[in-house]
Parts: structure tokens; C-alpha cells; sequence
């Protein structure tokens, strides 16, 4: 069951509100109610569904604000008091302390800290962060990137909750691969994301029988893509991350803002190239606006496919020096059984996981699955 982070907000300025719903939304939080004053408050907190964070604006009169607060934060336990003022008053403090008031935040607000105290909230309500989020970038058309994907993705669904999310957004073929039709695309996540709540998820994410994956299609149509937005991707993330294990994202080499948003939330990117001259390029081009952008090469993963041990263009030590990365992974050549696989629409690792790519790509999942394992070549 998916039970998310909800709050409150109290701030006699519509656009302070307005402005603190936006970024709580961006950081995964469900605005359920926002308030000009305290006097509506206690109503809301006595709710069987009242939300278990409540942000309040004291100013301008920020003693007089605290007075009205009095014994709230006892007499509702449950909820998670953060109070904000440009008056960092120690007497303030201390009678936020007494009243049992959980976070004291002085204005401006420090976006960074005030993330952090959100996420120490989510942990604590037993929602915090805990998807392993993996992208899988291709470096050329046809390098069997999305195969990658959906059979990682459906190994590790075998053993925790995992979500795919179909981010090659004209092309992709992950709904294909499983055989399956969606309701919803990603698309209407991003119409809705505001709201990105149990039922809108429960509908958009088509859970497949076989494997128990739940997956996220790309857009039926070509100019739904439009829709997708760099926001909305963030706090999709997000959103997902609180329901998951881990996350596998079959994604595009790209730095357009859509693809930075998931780079920089990524815990590991593999980069799937095949050794030849073009693909190489690529992965080497790709790897260097990574790092450019910050990346560290910790979470980069080089994954070689359709390897074959003699009659490659470029031997794997060549692409090691010159990306100063080791290859993470070697996957066999095994077009039969991949093809078949695709043309059936199941994952190979289902349909016949004792060839030697399904052995291949259940190992690979396996060096992905618990932060701080150590890849090694097949």
C-alpha cells in the first residue's frame, strides 16, 4: 500500500503559499490544505486523513502566532510541526521547543535544509527514499539498450518492489516487450503530478502478471511527449522512490533538461554500447558531458553487448583507456533468443532463462541490486 507524505500550510501571504506548495509538490510532498490563518487548524489536524506535516508562517507577528499555536503539537502527536519566521528570537525558540515543535526554520528558507527536514519527516512516517534508481543510456541505435532494460528490470522485481519507467519517448518499446497495453503514459503523470497521489499511480503504473514489474509507457503519441516535462520528471522520481525498491529507466543519451533530471537523480547509469568505432564515440562523448555535469564515475557503468570473445572492431581495452572506465559488464551475442524474446513480448529472462543471455542479464541485476557490490565481468 502506497501512503503518502501530506501537508498543511499556514501563511497569510497567498503567494508564500503558493510558492512553499510548489516546491513541497517538487520534493514528493501532497499539499492537502493551505490556510491564511491558524484558526482553521485544528479542524484540519482532528481529520482522520490530516496530514502528518504542517508548515506555519508565524510572521509577521510571530509571538502572537505562537500563542495560537499553544498546545498543538501535543494535543496532535502524530503530526510533524515546522514553524517559520524572519525573527530568530531565542525566547521564540525556546517556546517552539517547550510546545514541542519539531523543526525551527529561519527565513529565508534554505531549500537544502528544508529538503532535508522532509525527508527526515518521510523516513520517520516510514516513507522515506528508497528506490535504487538505475538509467540505462544507449550509445546507438539498435545496441539492445531497452532488452537491457526490461530484463534488469524484471530480474529485479524477483526479489523487491521495482517500477520501469519508459523514457525513450518516440520510440520506445517497453510496453512491447512486456506484451502489455496501458491505460496512462507518462504523459498524463505529468498532467496530474501535482496530485500524484495512490489512485492516479495505481492507474498509470501497468503492473505486469508474469514478473510483478510495474511499468510506466511512454506517450501513445508523438506530441504528448511535449508534455513531459524536466518538473514533472523530478518529482516523479521522487514520487516513485517512496513506492519502490528500485527504479530502472529506460532512457536516451541526452542532456536536455527531461534526461539531466533523471542523470542527476540516478544512483547508477550504464551506458550500453557495442564494441565498434561509432558506438565507442558516443559512449566517449556521452561519459565527458557526464562528468561535465558533475556525474562521478562511481555511478557510471560501462556494459558491453552482443559481445562475442573474437571478430570484434575494437578490443574492451581500447574503450578503457580511452574513457579511463573500466567495462562493468560483458552481455553475449545471442540475437536468437533475444529476438524471439522481444517478438513474443516477454523478457528473455522469463522466456528462457537458461540460455546464456538470460544467465547473463540475471547476473548483471544482481551486481545492481544492493548499493556497494561490486560488478564483475560475466
Amino acid at each position: 500500500m502506497y501512503v503518502q507524505l501530506t501537508c498543511a500550510i499556514v501563511d497569510s501571504d497567498p503567494a508564500n503559499r503558493q510558492e512553499m506548495a510548489a516546491f513541497l509538490v517538487n520534493n514528493g510532498v501532497q499539499v492537502s490544505v493551505q490556510l491564511s490563518d491558524l484558526q482553521g487548524l485544528p479542524v484540519v489536524l482532528g481529520r482522520p486523513d490530516s496530514p502528518l506535516l504542517v508548515v506555519i508562517n508565524l510572521d509577521p507577528h510571530p509571538q502572537e502566532s505562537l500563542k495560537k499555536i499553544a498546545g498543538m503539537p501535543r494535543q496532535f502527536p502524530a503530526a510533524h510541526f515546522f514553524l517559520m519566521s524572519q525573527t530568530v528570537d531565542p525566547h521564540v525558540l525556546m517556546d517552539a521547543m517547550h510546545m514541542g515543535v519539531r523543526e525551527f526554520l529561519p527565513l529565508p528558507l534554505s531549500q537544502q535544509k528544508f529538503a532535508s527536514a522532509v525527508e527526515r519527516v518521510a523516513s520517520a512516517a516510514g516513507m522515506g527514499k528508497r528506490a535504487r534508481i538505475i538509467q540505462v543510456v544507449p550509445t546507438i541505435g539498435g545496441c539492445g539498450s531497452t532488452t537491457i532494460a526490461c530484463n534488469v528490470a524484471a530480474s529485479l522485481a524477483t526479489g523487491a518492489k521495482t517500477a520501469l519507467v519508459d523514457l525513450d519517448l518516440i520510440r520506445g518499446s517497453v510496453a512491447s516487450a512486456f506484451d502489455v497495453r496501458p491505460r496512462y503514459t507518462i504523459a498524463d503523470v505529468m498532467d496530474a503530478a501535482e496530485k500524484a497521489d495512490r489512485q492516479l499511480l495505481d492507474n498509470a503504473l501497468t503492473v505486469h502478471s508474469g514478473s510483478k514489474l510495474a511499468i510506466l509507457a511512454r506517450p501513445d503519441l508523438p506530441e504528448d511527449t511535449q508534455r513531459v516535462s524536466a518538473e514533472g520528471v523530478r518529482r516523479l522520481m521522487t514520487v516513485l522512490g517512496r513506492m519502490f525498491d528500485n527504479i530502472v529507466v529506460d532512457s536516451m543519451m541526452s542532456v536536455a533538461p527531461v534526461y539531466s533530471a533523471v542523470m542527476s537523480a540516478a544512483d547508477l547509469t550504464l551506458i550500453v554500447m557495442q564494441l565498434n568505432i561509432p558506438s565507442a564515440k558516443n559512449a566517449e562523448r556521452f561519459v565527458g558531458a557526464m562528468r561535465r555535469q558533475g556525474i562521478e564515475s562511481s555511478k557510471i557503468r560501462l556494459i558491453v553487448n552482443r559481445y562475442v570473445k573474437r571478430g570484434n572492431d575494437i578490443e574492451a581495452d581500447d574503450v578503457e583507456r580511452a574513457m579511463g572506465l573500466k567495462v562493468s559488464w560483458t552481455i553475449p551475442n545471442d540475437f536468437r533468443n533475444a529476438i524471439a524474446a522481444i517478438n513474443f513480448g516477454e523478457p528473455v529472462v522469463l522466456r528462457a532463462p537458461k540460455s546464456e543471455i538470460a544467465t547473463s542479464l540475471v547476473g548483471l541485476a544482481g551486481t545492481l541490486a544492493t548499493p556497494g557490490a561490486s560488478p564483475m565481468a560475466a
